[in-house]
Parts: C-alpha cells; structure tokens; sequence
C-alpha cells in the first residue's frame, strides 16, 4: 500500500492492523485513513465484532466442553536442550580431566600457568571494583568540598511526569508547587523515604552518598561529560533502581540529579540559580515641574484593549502550541494585555517573547512556580497510575493483554491519549468563555473568521485524539463482550459555545471511565466495560456533529 488516501486498505491490511502487527508508519496511514473513511472504519469493525465471536466461542463452548487433555504437553525441545546441555558438560568434564593429567606429569608447565590465570583473576576483579571505588572516592571528595563552604539556601527544582515544584534547601521556607495536590506530594515524599534516599536535600552527595553506602549489591558508572562527572548506579534492592548524579568537575557541587524507582516513576533534580537580590531603592529627588495650562496636564485614560488583539494573542500562542500544556495565562489588565507564565523553561520563554514582540499593548511577565496549579482548573493529572491491587475485572484484562507488563503499558498509552483529546476539550472551553455570543457578534468578520479557524484546529486534533483511543480500546472491550451501541446526539442550541459545553462534558465524562476501568483497581463494577464502550462512542459521535459544526460556522 503506497498510498493509503487514494485507495482503501485491504482485508489483510486491516486484519494486520487490528491485531498490532503492522509496522508503525503504515499503521500510522492506516489509522488516518480510518478518520475520514466511514467504509473502512465499518469493515474494521466488522472485522474485531468476528474475532471477537471467535473468542467467546472458544471460551463458552470449546472450552467447557471438550474434556481436559489426560496429561499437560511434553516440551520436547526443553527435553532435547537438557540432553545437549548434560553432553556439553560431560565432555567439558573429559577435558578438564585431561588436562589435570597432563598437568600433574608435568608441574613445571602448570605452575607458572596457574600464576598467570590468578594474577590474570586478580586484574579483573580489580578493574571490575575500580568504578565502585572511584565513585566513593569522588563523593567523599564533594561532601568535603560542600562541607568547608558556608552553608547558603540554594533552589532546586523537582519535575516529575505530573508536576513541577520548587524548593529552598537550606532554609524553613516552604517549598512552593505547581500542582496543588497535596496527596500527590506525600506520594513524593513517601516514595523517598521508602528508598531511603533524603527528602530534606535530595540534591547533595551525601544524600547520594548515604543511599549508596546502604545498599547490599550495586554497581557504579563514572563518566566524564565536559565540565561535568556524571555518577550512575544501578542496584536490584530497595525501591529505587537507579540513581544518577552531576558534579561539576572543579567544585564537585551537585548540580542535576536523576532517580528511577521501580513503580516506574521517574524524578529529576536540578539547581536553579540563585533568586536576584531586591535593587536598592534609589535616592529620591524631587524636580520642580513647570506649571502648564489645566487642558495641558490633564492624561488621556490609555483605550481598552479590543477583542481583537486579545484574539490576536491567543492565535500566536496556539501557534506555538502554548495554548494546551503550557501554564500560560491572558488577562487584560489598565489598557494592555498581560501574559504570564510560571515555571516555563527559558527556551520556551525565548519563543514566547519573540512570537508577542512585535504586537503593541502585550506585556510578558513569567516567574518561578507559584502556588497556582500547572493545569487549567479542574483539570485531572497529566499522569494516573495503575492501582497495585487488582480487582476481577482488571485480572481479566491482563489475561487478555499478556500480563501486568503488558496491562501496565497498555494503561499508559491510553491515558497519555486520554490527556491529549483532554487538552483540545479544556483549550476549546476555554475559547466559548473567553468569547461568548455577545462579544462574538461585536467582532469584525475576519475577527470570527480566525476564531473559527481556532475552533476548527482544536475540533479535528480533538476527534483524532478520541479515534484513536477508541481504536486503541475496542480490540480489548470486544473480548470482554461489549461493543459501542448506537447512540444519538442532542442539537444543543445555536451557538457554538452551549455546543463546547456539551462536547467537554463528554470529554470529561469519558476520562472518568477510563480512569476508573484502567487505573482504579478497587471497586470495579462488571458494567464498567460497557459503559466506557457507550461513553467512547458518545464521545466521538458528539466530536463528529462538533466538527461539522465549525466548519458550518
């Protein structure tokens, strides 16, 4: 198939791609095919309805009612690898023997031999010991060298998949957050505290250097990387399995740091610069203004800001994809625009201010993470993790997938999926009440024209985000017996934003589902696998009648 939007996918093509097997560009072509074809999406179903018939015929019939096998199958091949195995001994037995033989009849060759091999052993477990000592030997190094300086409060910033928080070490300021999940940041903490790695001041060699120092088995990396040593180890006890840390290579200060825990989570650490002293206030000086005429002193109020430019904003920063992950705010505010962010990278700060510098009346202002949530209000984590507990329902789809492993990874690409059509919904509510129906008909036609376009852009990303979780979820509801019904989609009223309402209610609606299907092991009812089934086909039939919608408007 060279081309997938001149012709239809065949049989083949699709039985492939409903079972996981085709290479990942074609099932890319695939999947976007799927979008816009009704034909296709129908065989597809077609298609994974009569696997699954197939499955339930298997378990319903074949296996209840043929009789169990007399006796479990022999594995031949594991019986043939024995034989060969115990033949390979044997004979590397024969060898050892004779040369013993050969070895005692003549000890003036053997004894210098064996001298060898045991300098020869004794190298080896030497080169094999020397990264474990290099490595103690530099963190002794740096808690000397951060030992015999004043201890001054340093920042350091703490990212994890779901949030982003910033903390004075060295002081008994609180530390300050971009997620307001309070659970969420005992979870963090809990989890250092498990490892035995220190929570005070996780970024320091002695907290490095005292997690190491405990562990019965581990094994050290020491790399050199510019200015910097980058410290690895890997252990297989205890909650973390792998650390790392930066030191920089005069100073030996710590300076980045990355864990990895065996929950899958990952942390990582670095030193942020030191916050800029307040300036001095200057001198105050008094001038003696010339008195001018009353009509002459009197200041001209700075105009409001129209709809316009603040819609012009708005393009720039979806331009930039700042409108869906970013914590990026606009407000107006005295006659101009504000745009203010909090604990954005300085590369992404660059390519906000260069993208708003040109328009006149736009402000930017960005800052260290506040108290403010990373996420729009009411947004659910970027990350939900897989309760460790299972319940019937998440035990049979791990049968179905293949294992915990398998269920695991499967739960995290739909939830990943899952924040991605979330993301368009949140951005597409945000546009209905930032601009409701009275300040729309004020504007200018190319205004609506680019609100459209915005709308648009956020409709398709969004149906095309929910296909494919939908894809990605049919094969496994269809084994356990639920397929989508039909549905129907009420017409809301005339205005596209009663419609947003309704379409990011479906959203949210669906990701509670999700949710509770895939990373809620407690309390699971059996009804659960058709009501995700019914609320995807909901969601999708409700962002099909969405994007007809904005293209009609």
């Amino acid at each position: 198939m060279s081309n997938l939007k001149l012709r239809h996918p065949s049989d083949d093509q699709l039985l492939h791609f409903a079972d996981g097997e085709l290479p990942p560009p074609q099932a890319g072509e695939i999947r976007n095919h799927l979008t816009a074809c009704w034909q296709c999406r129908t065989e597809l179903e077609e298609i994974e309805r009569t696997i699954g018939e197939c499955v339930r015929y298997r378990k319903t019939v074949l296996e209840t009612c043929l009789p169990p096998p007399p006796a479990p199958w022999f594995d031949i091949y594991r019986h043939l690898d024995s034989i060969d195995e115990s033949q390979r001994l044997h004979q590397r037995a024969g060898r050892v023997l004779e040369w013993l033989r050969a070895a005692l009849h003549h000890p003036r060759r053997w004894v210098p031999a064996t001298v060898i091999l045991l300098l020869i052993a004794m190298a080896v477990q030497q080169f094999r010991q020397a990264p474990s000592v290099k490595a103690a030997e530099m963190l002794h190094k740096a808690i000397a060298a951060a030992d015999s300086k004043p201890h001054m409060p340093r920042r350091i910033q703490i990212r994890t998949h779901s949030q982003r928080l910033t903390r004075l070490i060295g002081n008994t300021r609180a530390l300050v957050k971009t997620n307001p999940d309070a659970d969420s940041l005992a979870g963090l903490e809990s989890m250092f505290r498990a490892a035995h790695y220190s929570w005070e001041d996780p970024l320091s060699a002695k907290s490095y250097s005292e997690w190491r120092d405990q562990l019965p088995d581990k094994h050290d990396e020491v790399t050199s990387e510019g200015d910097r040593y980058r410290l690895r180890t890997t252990t297989d006890s205890g909650e973390l399995m792998e650390a790392t840390l930066k030191l920089t290579s005069r100073e030996l200060r710590a300076v980045e740091g990355t864990l990895q825990f065996r929950n899958r989570q990952w942390v990582e650490i670095s030193e942020l610069p030191p916050e800029p002293a307040p300036a001095a206030s200057a001198p105050e000086t008094v001038e003696t203004a010339p008195t001018l005429p009353p009509q002459a002193s009197t200041l001209k109020p700075a105009p409001e800001v129209t709809t316009g430019e603040e819609l012009q904003v708005l393009a720039a920063l979806h331009r930039l994809g700042a409108d869906l992950g970013d914590p990026v705010e606009v407000t107006r505010s005295a006659g101009q625009i504000l745009v203010t962010g909090t604990g954005i990278a300085p590369g992404r700060q660059r390519e906000i201010r260069d993208e708003l510098r040109a328009m006149p009346r736009v402000t930017v202002r960005f800052s260290e993470p506040s108290a403010e949530a990373l996420a729009p209000e009411g947004r659910s984590p970027g990350v939900i993790s897989v309760s460790p507990t299972n319940s019937r329902l998440q035990t049979e789809l791990e049968k179905q997938l293949g294992g915990r492993a398998a269920f695991e990874q499967f739960a995290d690409d739909v939830f990943e999926m899952t924040d991605a059509f979330m993301s368009r919904a949140h951005a597409l509510h945000r546009l209905a009440e930032r601009f409701p129906t009275d300040l729309e008909a004020q504007m200018t036609p190319p205004q609506r024209q680019l609100l459209k376009r915005l709308r648009r852009e956020h409709a398709e990303a969004l149906l095309r985000h929910v296909v494919d979780v939908q894809g990605r979820m049919h094969p496994l509801l269809t084994g356990l017996g639920e397929s989508a019904g039909a549905t129907e989609v009420t017409t809301p009223s005339d205005s596209w934003q009663d419609a947003t309402d309704q379409l990011f209610d479906e959203a949210r609606r669906a990701e509670t589902m999700l949710v509770a299907m895939l990373g809620n092991g407690d309390g699971q009812s059996q009804e659960l696998p058709a009501q995700v089934a019914a609320s995807l086909a909901q969601l999708r039939d409700r962002a099909e009648f969405y994007n007809g919608l904005t293209r009609g408007r």
